[in-house]
């Protein structure tokens, strides 16, 4: 099943962006120029993120700027913008306090960030540890 939905976030990635673009279009000059509303200028993104654990998995479909398949979308949005779409630069969450619990979880994600195929995949000690090391918004999907 996860060769299924590699394959198909893959195939979704390359139409992404293999799209024409798009044709520019002129504004009065007296009418201001409509400011694209996402976080931190034009980042795009469209990911599959994935929580596993104890052989159960969580997941969710993550479009950014807008935020939108993910219950704290504009958050994950936001993280991932400052960190340049690079999982491994997201920031740790300032104020996270977990306990030392030994319950392994996989973090996974896979899509195209600004034009470029992104994958991450790391093993954290528990559930805790492994969202707030990401950011804290990122991968709060819920435990499996």
């Amino acid at each position: 099943m996860k060769q299924l939905v590699v394959g198909a976030l893959a195939a979704a990635a390359i139409v992404a962006a293999s799209a024409a673009p798009a044709q520019a279009t002129s504004f009065p000059q007296d009418q201001p120029v409509p400011v694209d509303p996402g976080i931190g200028g034009s980042a795009s993104g469209l990911l599959f993120l994935e929580v596993e654990r104890r052989g159960l998995t969580n997941g969710a479909l993550l479009a950014c700027p807008s935020g939108a398949g993910h219950s704290k979308g504009v958050d994950a949005c936001a993280q991932l913008t400052m960190a340049e779409g690079d999982f491994d630069a997201l920031e740790p969450a300032a104020d996270a306090l977990c306990t030392k619990e030994h319950d392994p979880v996989v973090l996974r994600a896979v899509g195209v960030w600004d034009g470029d195929f992104v994958v991450f995949e790391r093993e954290y000690s528990n559930y805790c540890v492994g969202v707030n090391a990401t950011g804290g918004s990122v991968f709060e999907l819920g435990k499996p």
